[in-house]
C-alpha cells in the first residue's frame, strides 16, 4: 500500500472526510424528521437563490455527472491499476444503484417543481426546461461526488485535503437542492451510499485482494 493511502481503520477514525460525513449524517436527520420535505428548498430559494449564482451552481452540478468517473478512470490509468479499479468498481456501484433505485423503486416520485407548482418558489430559472418531473430519488450526482471525493480522501492523509475533498462532495449535494432537482432527502441518501460504495470498493482492493498500485501502461526505461 502505498505510504499516502490509509487502512480502513484509519479511514473510520482518523479521516476528517469520515468525520464529517458522521456530522452529515448525525445532523441530517434533524430535517428528515421535524421538517417538510420542501422546506430546505424554499428556504434556500428564498434566501440564497439569485441569477448571479445560478450560472455557478449549474456548472458545479453538472461536474459531478457520470462522466466524471470516467474522466478520472482514464487518467489514473496512468498512474495505479489499483486505484483504476477502484473507481471503476465504485462508479459501477453507484451507477446500478441509481439505476434501480430510480427506474424501477422510486421512478415515480416527483421532483421539488413537480412536488409543488412553480409559483410555490421565489426564484425560478430561466430556463424552466431543466425541470424535470420525477425520477427525484435518489441524487445520482450527489452519490457520484460522494464516491469520487471519498476515494480521493483515502488516497491521502493530508487532513487539509480530506476536508477540502468533503466540502467539494457537499457542494455537489447543496446544487442539487439549490437547483430544484432535488429534496434532502434525495442527497442525503445519495451521498451515503456514495461514501458506503467506496468504503466497500476500497476494503475489497485494499484488504481482500492484491492489486499491484503500479501504473497500467509503464514508461519504457532509456538504456
Amino acid at each position: 500500500m502505498d505510504k499516502t493511502e490509509q487502512t480502513i481503520k484509519e479511514i473510520l477514525t482518523k479521516n476528517y472526510f469520515s468525520f464529517l460525513f458522521y456530522a452529515l449524517v448525525l445532523f441530517g436527520i434533524y430535517p428528515l424528521m421535524l421538517w417538510g420535505k420542501a422546506d430546505l428548498n424554499i428556504l434556500i430559494n428564498d434566501n440564497i437563490a439569485n441569477y448571479t449564482l445560478d450560472p455557478i451552481f449549474i456548472i458545479y452540478s453538472q461536474a459531478f455527472e457520470g462522466w466524471l468517473f470516467l474522466l478520472i478512470i482514464v487518467i489514473a490509468f496512468f498512474f495505479s491499476k489499483r486505484k483504476t479499479l477502484m473507481f471503476i468498481i465504485s462508479g459501477l456501484i453507484c451507477g446500478i444503484t441509481t439505476m434501480i433505485l430510480k427506474d424501477y423503486v422510486f421512478g415515480r416520485i416527483p421532483r421539488p417543481t413537480m412536488f409543488l407548482p412553480l409559483e410555490s418558489y421565489t426564484h425560478i430559472l430561466e430556463d424552466v426546461s431543466v425541470y424535470k418531473e420525477y425520477f427525484s430519488f435518489p441524487s445520482g450526482h450527489t452519490m457520484t461526488a460522494f464516491a469520487a471525493m471519498a476515494l480521493f480522501s483515502m488516497f491521502t492523509k493530508n487532513r487539509f485535503l480530506q476536508v477540502l475533498f468533503f466540502i467539494i462532495a457537499f457542494g455537489a449535494g447543496f446544487s442539487r437542492i439549490y437547483l430544484l432537482q432535488h429534496f434532502f432527502i434525495d442527497t442525503y441518501v445519495g451521498a451515503i451510499v456514495g461514501f458506503g460504495a467506496s468504503l466497500l470498493t476500497y476494503y475489497l482492493c485494499t484488504s481482500v485482494f492484491s492489486i499491484s498500485d503500479e501504473p497500467l501502461i509503464k514508461k519504457k526505461k532509456k538504456d
